[in-house]
């Protein structure tokens, strides 16, 4: 299989056609796919040669499972490990970037990792195969380049001419230690750390001195599996470090990640995919994407009305509104009347004492009829719009996570 990143113009449809002929003439089915990896490091913020592998492997993984095949070669060899061994040391990713490149993850081989480059470049030119270079390899515009092309050759000609083999050495010492470590860490994982639809919560009372030491790695390897990404050691000081915050601080981390402090915990979860900071409109019938967040309302029969604690849906009068309603982001000041209550209360009191977190508070939506609220969505619907006897329009108001 070929992915063609369409990075390199001309060459890498050369490419593409030089593996197609190759399969061709070995008779071995052949497959290509073109991403667009600009577009995806745009809009995920990530770089070039990120987001080329994260592509790469997501295609490699859609089509093994597509046809149906057990295994996903992959050449990497010696070299290539030295490359991200050191990269990931200069990074401060800890003792699973000191691992290096697995032999095998999941369902991924990499039968050449031991290979030195010039092995096997020495192979095919005995054998006459033909290759190709990527010329890219060449530049020196991406660390990885720079690194291969100019700093390892040196280290080489001056400290140790060894260095790949005994990088390859050093990383599986690291990698065993690693999974040792990991084996622990998952247990007091399971104890502290709870997984919930946004994200991840940390309890506080992992933060004491009896878990000082190995805190720090249980919460980076918690963070690697649930967002499937590295962090550096700057990261997990930034979360150990939020601890001793006020309630409702943030931080950033990398990988798009950020860090909240609640009362008894901190919340760690992506940021969210849609900033809200307008209004939008709710069409009868409709379903509108607000954030995270999908809301529909639609007429039903009154005998469907089945009321639930949920708070994912709510069953209104709809004789006593007209459409299009509006959903925004609370304001201070808001106030609604919560059905089942006498009199007014504020929003902000409304979800202090339903113990709305501060992060979920922040981005609390709200259903307006004209410019009076009808709904705290996902909470309470407001008096007006309760359902009575007299009642011929009945709404379902819908809300879910996307």
């Amino acid at each position: 299989m070929h992915v063609n990143h369409l990075l390199r113009g001309d060459e890498s449809d050369k490419d593409e056609n030089f593996c197609k002929y190759l399969c061709g003439e070995l008779d071995v089915d052949f497959c290509s796919v073109k991403v667009d990896v600009k577009l995806f490091a745009r809009k995920n913020k990530q770089s070039i040669e990120e987001s080329a592998r994260n592509l790469r492997y997501q295609k490699l993984i859609e089509h093994a499972s597509k046809i149906n095949v057990t295994k996903i070669v992959t050449a990497h060899n010696l070299e290539d490990n030295t490359e991200t061994v050191l990269l990931n040391l200069f990074r401060g990713t800890g003792l699973k970037g000191a691992s290096g490149i697995p032999i095998r993850r999941d369902n991924i081989i990499r039968p050449l990792l031991s290979s030195s480059k010039i092995d096997i470049l020495d192979y095919i030119d005995k054998k006459k195969i033909e290759y190709r270079i990527d010329s890219s390899n060449l530049e020196n515009d991406f660390t990885r380049n720079y690194l291969r092309n100019e700093i390892i050759p040196k280290i080489k000609k001056n400290i140790n001419s060894g260095i790949d083999t005994n990088i390859l050495n050093f990383s599986k010492i690291a990698s065993q230690s690693e999974k040792a470590l990991h084996n622990y860490a998952d247990e007091i994982s399971n104890k502290f750390i709870t997984k919930n639809e946004s994200g991840i919560e940390i309890s506080n009372l992992i933060s004491n001195e009896k878990f000082g030491n190995i805190f720090p790695n249980v919460v980076k390897l918690r963070l690697e599996k649930e967002f499937k990404n590295v962090f550096t050691f700057d990261d997990i000081s930034k979360v150990t470090s939020i601890f001793a915050s006020q309630v409702g601080s943030k931080i950033e981390l990398s990988n798009n990640v950020i860090v909240i402090k609640e009362r008894d915990f901190i919340l760690v979860q992506s940021q969210s995919k849609t900033s809200i900071s307008e209004n939008y409109e709710l069409q009868l019938n409709k379903e509108i994407e607000v954030g995270n967040n999908t809301i529909s309302a639609k007429i039903i029969n009154q005998l469907d009305v089945e009321y639930s604690s949920s708070g994912e849906f709510e069953f209104i009068n709809g004789d006593a509104i007209s459409f299009p309603l509006t959903i925004r982001i609370w304001k201070i000041g808001d106030r609604f009347n919560p059905i089942g209550l006498k009199g007014t209360k504020k929003i902000s009191d409304f979800l202090t004492e339903a113990k709305v977190d501060s992060s979920s508070k922040k981005e609390q939506l709200v259903l307006l009829n004209k410019d009076k609220i009808i709904w705290v969505v996902g909470h309470r619907i407001d008096e007006s719009v309760k359902i009575n006897n007299e009642t011929k329009r009945v709404i379902k108001l819908i809300v879910r996570r996307i």
